[in-house]
This record gives structure tokens, sequence and C-alpha cells, in this order.
């Protein structure tokens, strides 16, 4: 923790970000953003109706730490693209306001390049276009490393104003290679059809772990995956995704462990490897009804687990899929049930002691899920989501 001294405050007018903490000291300001160039913890309530302006952005690399802040933004929320971030958000909220352009996502709660270390923890977000990760600067060392727990996300949305939309994803890694003790753990995540629109809730492209420490995905829950209408028939969007066109071991996908997950109500696939060395799922459970809350058919589901070279690459291989629980609903197929699609068949038929749930797999089964997911909670004493924190006493740091 740094220590008071270090703690900074900003009260702030300026273009279409308003900010209102408790403190009156003042802190650089840049067209209405917080542009924060010290290290510090920093506290607030921050706003930008400017799909085109952040609400913070960082320009340092030195600590800095986020805590208990209120955001709310039409762009990204926090920039920390400069590179070299050191940076921790805790017990946060995010609000997605609607884009103020056409052809204009919402804004991501967080995107950070070349960062050195990321904390997100105890965060919650709403309406955003996620958390994107591109490339990095630490050495994954656990001071350098990169994790992401016990956040609570609702509707992630890369749809447009004026109709249409892109892709987005909840959590993207790119380019993020060779990065040991990477944790992404804990997180709930509820995607309501026709309020969202996301394609991979978790996306690792291109990126990896090491062979003693592999990228560690475990113990999520992840609801919802749709098209948007939620009844449309072409949908190419996962609850988790290994990706990327990289060409050599380092350069692709690697080195992924995901584990103790839940994936509930998916359409296309739950869990794919498209591609990428050395990923291994186990242990994860996979429902979806096929059905939308009120009955109505999905019609764009497929499979729980798909295996395939998408990119046609030579590291291709060295995969393990076992003991993974599943009952995907694909109406008209029978695999091993009718109207199921459990392991996806694309020609590498690796899944080893597969848990099929009997039929019929219905709302209720997926409601069961859900029961699963907070008893668990409970037993290990988990907390997802920001705790009711006491902003600390501003002081006044000799630095400003």
């Amino acid at each position: 923790m740094l220590p008071l001294l270090s703690l900074r405050f900003a009260w702030l007018i300026s273009g279409a970000c308003l900010l209102f903490p408790g403190s009156q000291l003042t802190a650089p300001a840049e067209a209405g953003t917080l542009i924060i160039r010290r290290g510090g913890i920093y506290t607030g309530s921050y706003r930008s109706t400017d799909s085109a302006v952040p609400c913070i952005r960082i320009l340092t690399t030195e600590p800095v730490t986020l805590r208990a802040c209120n955001l709310a933004g039409a762009g990204n929320l926090i920039d920390a693209t400069a590179g070299g971030a050191t940076l921790t958000v805790e017990h946060c909220t995010g609000l997605g306001l609607p884009p103020n352009k056409d052809q204009t996502r919402r804004g991501r709660f967080i995107e950070i390049n070349s960062a050195r270390s990321l904390t997100l923890e105890n965060n919650a977000l709403t309406q955003t276009s996620g958390i994107a990760v591109y490339q990095w600067s630490g050495d994954g060392t656990p001071g350098q490393t990169l994790s992401i727990r016990r956040n609570t996300v609702r509707n992630i949305d890369g749809r447009y104003r004026d109709g249409g939309g892109t892709t987005v994803s909840c959590i993207s890694l790119n380019q993020v290679h060779a990065v040991a003790n990477v944790d992404i753990a804990w997180n709930q995540v509820l995607n309501e059809p026709n309020n969202s629109l996301v394609e991979d809730n978790i996306n690792i492209y291109n990126s990896s772990g090491t062979a003693r420490s592999p990228i560690n995905i475990h113990d999520n829950y992840v609801q919802g995956a749709y098209p948007y209408p939620a009844t449309a028939a072409k949908f190419t969007g996962t609850g988790l995704i290994t990706d990327g066109n990289g060409t050599s071991a380092l350069t692709a996908t690697g080195y992924v462990e995901a584990t103790g997950n839940q994936f509930v109500s998916t359409c296309n696939s739950a869990m794919n490897i498209a591609g990428g060395h050395h990923v291994r799922f186990n242990n994860n459970r996979m429902v979806t009804s096929g059905l939308l809350p009120g009955g109505t058919k999905l019609n764009a589901t497929y499979c729980g687990i798909a295996i395939f070279n998408f990119y046609q690459q030579a590291v291709f291989g060295n995969h393990q899929v076992d003991n993974n629980t599943m009952g995907m609903v694909k109406w008209g197929y029978n695999n091993p049930y009718p109207d199921r699609n459990d392991n996806g068949d694309y020609g590498y038929q690796i899944h080893t002691n597969t848990q099929h749930l009997p039929n019929p797999i219905t709302l209720q089964t997926e409601a069961d899920e859900w029961t699963r997911w907070n008893n668990k909670l409970k037993a290990n004493k988990v907390q997802v989501g920001p705790a009711s924190l006491t902003p600390p006493v501003a002081t006044r740091s000799k630095q400003l």
C-alpha cells in the first residue's frame, strides 16, 4: 500500500468530465480528462459523455492505485495506453454510457498497452466493452504480472447506437507473450439477451504464459453469449477461446490452463481452442438450455467444447481436454442425446472423461448452475464486486 503522503484527489469541472471527490486538492487535467502524471492513490467520481474522452488517463510509470472510484463514460473509462503502467484498480464501479457518435461502441472499462503490472480486483463493470490488455513490458514476476480477480460484470456491449455493432470481449489479451503468474479468477459475468453484444467473453489472442506458469483462468462464472437480436441464427462468440494467428511457439497462444469455470447459456460454443499450443481445459462446467428466459428457442447454439486449427498453425497441438461436465442443447442434433451437441467435432476428438448431464437441459438446469456458483463463493469465502470502503483522509503531497 502506498503511504498517505501519496494520496491525491482532484476537483475538476472541465469539458465533458466531472470529478466529485471528497477533497478539493487539484490535479492536472487536459481536455476534460483527469490526467495522472504521478504515482499515488486516487479516489472519486469521474464522468465523461464524450466517446472520444476517457474519464481517466494514466501518463506515468510510477505505481498508481484507483480505489473506490465511480466511473461513468461514453468512451473508455480508464486509458492507460501510453505504456509502462503499474496500475491497480480496486473496488471501483464503471458504467458505460451510450455513445455520442454513430458507428461507435461503448467504451471499455480499461484499455492498457505494454503495462508493467495490472491488478483489477473487486470492481463492478456495467454496460461497457470490457477489459483490453495489449502487449506487456513486465517480467512476469508476482509484482510485474496481470491479475483480474473477483470482479462483477454485467452486459458487455459492442452495439452501436445507430444499429449494428462490433466484436468486443469481457477480457481480451492480445500479444501478451510468455508472462508468468497471470491469474484470471473468481469473476462473475452476466450478459442479458438483447441487452448486450459480446463476442468472446474471454479471448486469449496470441498470448501465453510459460511452461511452468500457464495463464491461469479458474473459478469464473460466465452467463450469456448471444447475437443481437438474441434469436438470430449466426453467432461466432464463446465463453472462452484461445485464438490468434501467431506462427511460432512464442508468438502463438500457448500455455493456458482453464479449470473450475462455469459457462451458462452460451450460443455457438462455451469453450474453443481455435489456435495455439499447450492449452488445457479441465474440470469445467457448460450448460445451455437453448432457450431464452421466456422459453423462446435460441437459434445460434452449437456445442460445449470445440478444438480446431483455424489458422492452420504448425505449432498447434499438445492440448488436453479432460473431465468437463456438459449439457449443451443444439436443436436437431444427437450428441450424445437428442437435441444435444456436447463435444464439437472438427477432427480433433481429444475430449476425455466428459461428464454428460442427462436430458432434459432446461432453464432450471441453468438456474441450478447459478445456485452452485453462489454456494461455491460462500464455501470459499470469496466476495465478488466492490466492498463498501470509507475513503481515506486526503493528505496533501509535498510533490503537488
